[in-house]
């Protein structure tokens, strides 16, 4: 199954949801390309990687100095751990969980504001039940009033989300929609009954 297939595969679900409107100067800056959403965890494991390669190199000449040095780099992937927990309750918290219809380019779900069309949005979703975070911005498509639960039906396409992040959020929505075809073939004996000789369903 190509890639390409893949991105436009589109489900319903339910995830967590935090944005915000970015202001004119930060659009102005991810426009020029200045800014993108931060892929902080290939970053730290570029880093580590690079940790390692050069404190084998001094192992050889200096143990002393490459003990020292992997002890605080222990040191401060401990301090970054908790500061990564702490963030992580507080988006948790941020959270609001919407009902969307999601695909590898956009998704479309209920707001309780306004969006404005042709605005963009810094977005976090948290896909369940794993809770596996995708960070991207979004440009908001069209945003209309629904008369039955007054609230607004936004729908918006996904962009500058990461390589990392856009194979997560795939193979998420791959692995739902097979939960879903399961769940549906379980379901249909169910919602068929048989009443007399009629087979009603």
């Amino acid at each position: 199954m190509s890639q390409e297939r893949r991105r436009f595969f589109r489900i319903d679900d339910s995830i967590g949801v935090a944005y915000r409107l970015l202001s004119d100067e930060e659009l102005a800056d991810q426009l020029d390309g200045d800014i993108k959403p931060v892929d902080s965890l290939n970053l730290i494991a570029s880093y580590d990687n690079k940790f390692a390669n050069l404190c084998g190199q001094l192992q050889a000449r200096e143990p002393l100095i490459a003990e020292l040095m992997e002890t605080m780099n222990a040191k401060l992937s401990a301090v970054i751990n908790q500061l990564e927990m702490d963030s992580y309750l507080v988006r948790k918290v941020a959270y609001k969980v919407h009902e969307v219809n999601i695909s590898a380019c956009g998704m479309a779900l209920f707001t309780d504001e306004a969006l404005p069309e042709g605005a963009t949005i810094s977005l976090e979703m948290s896909l369940k039940p794993g809770n596996h975070l995708v960070q991207c911005y979004a440009a908001i498509v069209s945003c209309s009033m629904n008369e039955e639960n007054q609230k607004f039906y936004v729908r918006m396409n996904f962009a500058n989300m990461s390589e990392h992040d856009q194979e997560i959020l795939i193979q998420h929505i791959v692995r739902r929609q097979g939960d879903q075809l399961r769940e549906a073939r379980q379901d249909l004996p169910n919602r068929i009954e048989v009443k007399g000789d009629v087979l009603e369903e």
